[in-house]
């Protein structure tokens, strides 16, 4: 946990709380064009608009936040995080190029260490921006892509720097937690290459904050129904080094989504709800967990890793509003996988839920609070390989998460997050030092308050 962390998080919250005297909260205040405007700086003195008519239109997004383990995990503590997303969006018609062609752009800078590493241990990371691995600081090219649409937008092809969870396994009611796997779920994040050979135990796939080499083809024949399919390269950026990558490699990772949607237009007068059903295939091949060539367990009889031919998962999403007046709303959402082959995948089914509610309080309309779990569950070939150690058999990892999005204005929100994690680690041995010989890590309360910024 760094200075810097710190001083990010307290730059933030001062700028929006050194003009938040200036808003009235009663309703007979007349409200200011400061607080109605969509970004913290406007306008631009209509330069962003001149921008964004001619085809150009960019952003910047400040998360900054602070999570304290108040109690089990690891060590009790405090951790501070702050991120910095820049975006570049063109469209290609308004810059004189053929219509439908739109290119975008995503840097992301992030610095400081997150709760899971530093104080409770677990595998689910509290926060979607914590940092993968011993890194402290990073700054690193994300996303960049071209994408062409075309038939009234029932087709569209993208090529790039891609990221799946940009447009895969997606639930927009999941989108108001701060859980990592709400994003990137651990069915992924677990058992795919992070693009660092060098550690066995790093994993993530082409999610946040990696990005990979990839095509994706959208078919979308009417309103209610579209196919997404998106081929990566098997093995996305190195995670410990920032900067601009295009990893590619032999190999690669198929992924497959078929969607359902209603009513998802803004003007939609019926209850919006969505299904979807997606998997992917990596071609490339995986060590066994737990067995050599030979059949022998790896750590007791040594040697190389068993081979096995691919991996992969399915997974089922749905999202459904079951309840809608004036500005309040109730949305129920349901994600669940699986990975079949246990000898290659640590993590071989999933599920999470939970339920959103839009105005919990009837004068803050904009205001959301969530309510979620997640559930990751260990596959027979680690916990065999965990039986070999002596030392306790990792199971799962489960946890919920409360939180309430309190919309100061369009570009600043604050979120009070309070998480409770059951077995961190997923069960498995404490690996402080200090530790009980095998012994687990106790289970673990979190809370924590993310400030967010669009400038």
């Amino acid at each position: 946990m760094s200075n810097a962390a710190y001083q990010g998080l307290a730059l933030s919250l001062a700028i929006g709380c050194c003009i938040l005297p200036h808003r009235g909260w009663a309703d007979e205040v007349p409200p200011l064009g400061l607080w109605e405007q969509d970004t913290l700086t406007g306008d631009w003195g209509g330069a962003r608009t001149t921008l964004s008519e001619g085809g150009a239109t960019f952003g910047l997004r400040s998360i900054a936040e602070l999570f304290g383990t108040v109690s089990g995990g690891m060590r009790q503590g405090v951790a501070a995080e702050n991120q910095f997303l820049l975006t570049a969006d063109l469209d290609g018609e308004k810059l004189g190029g053929p219509a439908g062609l739109t290119a975008h752009a995503g840097l992301v800078s992030a610095e400081g260490r997150g709760p899971g590493l530093n104080n409770i241990g677990n595998a689910l990371d509290v926060s979607n921006t914590e940092l993968p691995g011993r890194n402290q600081r990073y700054t690193r090219l994300w996303t960049l892509w071209l994408q062409q649409t075309g038939f009234d937008d029932a087709l569209s092809l993208r090529a790039g720097q891609l990221s799946v969870d940009d447009e895969f396994l997606v639930s927009p009611t999941a989108a108001n937690l701060l859980n990592s796997t709400f994003g990137w779920p651990a069915l992924g994040f677990a058992n795919l290459p992070a693009g660092r050979p060098n550690d066995q135990n790093l994993t993530l796939g082409p999610g946040y904050p990696l990005g990979a080499p990839g095509l994706r083809l959208t078919i979308a024949p009417t309103e209610n129904f579209a196919w997404l399919t998106a081929v990566f390269s098997h093995q996305p950026e190195s995670v410990d080094r920032p900067g601009t990558q295009f990893k590619v490699s032999g190999d690669s990772l198929i992924v497959t989504e078929l969607q359902y949607l209603r009513n998802q237009a803004k003007d939609a007068t019926g209850l919006p709800a969505m299904l979807k059903l997606g998997g992917w295939f990596d071609t490339a091949r995986f060590d066994d967990l737990h067995l050599n060539s030979n059949g022998q367990s790896l750590l007791l009889a040594g040697g190389t890793p068993q081979q096995h031919a691919g991996e992969q998962a399915v997974y089922v999403v749905a999202d459904q509003t079951v309840w809608r007046d004036a500005d309040r709303a109730l949305s129920l959402f349901l994600r669940a996988g699986a990975a079949p082959d246990p000898a290659i995948n640590l993590v071989t089914w999933y599920v999470d839920g939970g339920v959103g509610l839009k105005a919990p309080l009837p004068w803050r309309a904009a205001d959301v609070l969530t309510l979620g779990f997640g559930y990751a569950g260990i596959g027979q070939a680690a916990r065999a390989a965990d039986r070999d150690t002596k030392l306790p058999v990792r199971d799962c990892e489960a946890f919920v998460e409360l939180n309430y999005t309190a919309t100061l204005a369009p570009w600043w929100s604050l979120q009070p997050d309070l998480q409770y994690i059951l077995h961190p680690g997923f069960g498995g041995a404490n690996p402080l030092p200090t530790a009980r010989p095998g012994g687990t890590i106790p289970d673990a309360l979190v809370l924590g308050l993310r400030n967010t910024l669009t400038f």
